[in-house]
């Protein structure tokens, strides 16, 4: 998608319902029921948040995302978004992911334009209750990864998201060296899976609504 046509439509963000756990069980059945039942029985989740951020490349438009760097936890070597916990500076889960996103790929966290925001996602292995917010930024800035949490920044054409069989299943390492079998999106070399990949799930799904909307 043509960078100036997803400008003339991100107005329909705030104007359309957001799909919810429908979108992430259209791929995802299984694991959106469980992540589901974990949150009943974890009344204090850790608060976190991300940014899902729209960008042009080229002219063409993209999703930031980044390569973590490998350490002992179960979120280790994942591709994700930008984002983290909630600490005191924090007036509210947004600025969460506006200075997250600041910290870890150096975007100025006043130059991202917020369009919406996505259903909340519980990872269970670590306890994380993550708020996605999406944004937007009108022109490429430079990016300077956060060496101590960032491996590599990547970003993910929002033509190859749209296809409909963007999301393969197979056998993914998780940090702990655990083998899962579940549903992934391949983008340079790269499995994109867990709870990033439900969250790219009721992306596609909020694009294909705004975008067919009459």
């Amino acid at each position: 998608m043509k960078f100036d046509e997803f400008q003339s439509i991100t107005e329909r963000f705030a104007q359309t319902p957001i799909p919810g756990e429908d979108a992430h069980a259209q791929v995802f059945p299984d694991i959106a029921k469980f992540r589901k039942e974990a949150l009943r029985k974890n009344p204090t989740p850790r608060l976190s948040a991300v940014g899902a951020i729209f960008l042009p490349v080229h002219s063409e438009t993209h999703l930031l995302l980044i390569e973590r760097q490998s350490y002992d936890g179960v979120h280790s070597g994942q591709i994700g978004f930008p984002g983290g916990k909630i600490e005191k500076e924090d007036n509210d889960l947004e600025e969460t992911a506006r200075r997250e996103t600041e910290e870890e790929v150096g975007v100025n966290r006043d130059t991202l334009q917020r369009l919406g925001h996505l259903s909340e996602v519980y990872i269970p292995p670590s306890g994380f209750l993550v708020k996605p917010y999406i944004f937007k930024l009108t022109e490429m800035p430079q990016l300077v990864p956060d060496p101590r949490e960032v491996r590599s920044i990547l970003t993910l054409p929002i033509s190859r998201l749209l296809m409909p069989e963007v999301f393969e299943e197979g056998i993914v390492s998780a940090g702990n060296g655990t083998k899962i079998k579940t549903k992934y999106i391949m983008h340079e070399d790269k499995k994109i899976w867990g709870a990033t990949a439900m969250m790219l799930s009721e992306l596609k799904v909020l694009l294909h609504q705004i975008t067919h909307a009459k």
